[in-house]
């Protein structure tokens, strides 16, 4: 019975074999439809990775820009305090200069003063032995 039975097919036996196409039919089925759905989800996922690198890109792009500008605005305010600092320097090299100037002119006046003094003394000195000589000539 056993050889009978697997050549002849029963009637229910038809039925799980009816039962096994629709089972295999809805798992093909299935199949494809996961399969549209991994394609579809991967086109949307590297749509949305395109998406999303674009961004980045512009992210970094803004960052760099940003950066330069914090850059060029700590450049440009470290210029400012360098600017600050060499104005100090200048007007403190012109006050220095004006002072040197000033002590200058006070040290040639008094230098000039002294010359005059001791020329004058000088000219006193000769002009004293020159009367000295004459009264002496005269005598």
């Amino acid at each position: 019975m056993d050889e009978a039975g697997s050549q002849a097919p029963e009637p229910g036996q038809t039925v799980q074999a009816g039962g096994r196409r629709t089972q295999l039919r809805l798992v093909r089925e299935n199949i494809q439809s996961l399969s549209k759905d991994v394609g579809s989800f991967r086109k949307s996922h590297e749509v949305s990775i395109k998406s999303m690198e674009k961004q980045l890109a512009a992210l970094r792009k803004e960052l760099a820009t940003h950066a330069r500008a914090a850059d060029s605005g700590s450049l440009s305010n470290s210029y400012k305090a360098s600017a600050k600092r060499m104005e100090k320097q200048v007007a403190t090299l012109r006050k220095d200069l004006s002072t040197l100037k000033g002590s200058i002119a006070k040290d040639a006046a008094r230098s000039r003063a002294n010359q005059e003094a001791m020329l004058s003394k000088i000219l006193a000195k000769v002009s004293a032995k020159t009367k000295q000589v004459r009264r002496k000539a005269r005598r």
